[in-house]
């Protein structure tokens, strides 16, 4: 039999303390704000749309340091039958491309569609990273022999808000101006005309 006479004991409920009922809060705001600021962040890239593709896109091209590297300062980029594409050329004396150089312009509807074609892209050779330029670029050069020929090119794909931009150079190693036997210093050629090219580029029409 159960003894009634003496009262059960019923402790009150218990109370988080303040410090762990602080610190959730606080974390709970903190995840909003993440949140929030992620959102802002992708949504400022969804529209980022720096450049805008134009009829006179090879025109605004800036290649100074590569024709300065060739030997030829007249160089200039003519449209290609490619859409988006430019070309340009330097010739011996008997009408012969000694060098022939090219810009590829991709254009994206905003910065995320220009990423995930970045990432999605494949590379040849071995690139190397190049800071400070765009988003995100990377060089590639080589030298090789082409059947008894001494020949070398460089190339820079760059990423920069929406638009994918590619450009290269491939040349004979025994014209005057001798561009194969420094490597990096046509290497670095290449990337001056990228980085002042954008920057025409991403000027308003």
């Amino acid at each position: 039999m159960i003894d009634t006479s003496t009262e059960f004991w019923d402790p009150p409920p218990s109370r988080p303390s303040l410090a762990p009922a602080w610190i959730g809060a606080s974390l709970s705001s903190a995840t909003i704000l993440a949140l929030v600021a992620a959102g802002g962040v992708v949504a400022h890239a969804w529209n980022d749309e720096r450049y805008r593709e134009t009829g006179d896109a090879c025109s605004r091209l800036d290649i100074t340091a590569v024709a300065t590297r060739l030997g030829d300062p007249k160089l200039r980029p003519q449209p290609s039958l490619t859409p988006g594409a430019c070309t340009y050329v330097v010739e011996n004396e008997n009408g012969i491309w000694d060098s022939y150089g090219s810009v590829q312009m991709d254009y994206s509807i905003n910065a995320v569609g220009a990423w995930l074609a970045w990432r999605n892209q494949e590379t040849t050779g071995n690139p190397r990273e190049v800071p400070d330029l765009g988003r995100a670029a990377r060089l590639t050069v080589q030298a090789r022999n082409v059947d008894g020929e001494d020949v070398c090119s460089a190339s820079v794909e760059v990423l920069d808000s929406n638009l994918l931009f590619r450009t290269g150079i491939g040349t004979d190693a025994d014209i005057p101006s001798r561009p194969c036997d420094d490597l990096d210093a046509l290497g670095d050629a290449l990337i001056e005309s990228a980085r002042t090219s954008l920057a025409r580029l991403a000027e308003s029409p």
